[in-house]
């Protein structure tokens, strides 16, 4: 598996765990919910604060993730969308 099907593989992942994040979160307010971070490091299990409607919002696309500042492989993704807490990338087709 070369490098950028490892990092697509990886934010795959880290985003099954946020949609179960987001499913449990439905039913609760309060804060903004932690999500994992999205980038494609699988060594990264780093927390990112979205409001549930923006994160909801961000996955209405497809190929866009919620990333850490800092955490951006400008090889294979732009950035979209940047906040004080984060970061929203889009994946380039490969």
């Amino acid at each position: 598996m070369d490098r950028e099907e490892r990092i697509i593989e990886n934010e795959k992942l880290f985003r099954e765990v946020n949609e179960r994040v987001a499913d449990l979160q439905a039913n609760f307010s309060g804060p903004d919910p932690e999500w994992v971070c999205e980038c494609g490091d699988e060594t990264c299990f780093e927390k990112v604060g979205v409001p549930i409607e923006e994160y909801q919002e961000v996955r209405a696309h497809g190929d866009w993730f919620v990333i850490r500042p800092g955490h951006e492989k400008l090889d294979v993704e732009k950035v979209v969308r940047v906040h004080n807490d984060f970061v929203v990338v889009e994946k380039f087709e490969l």
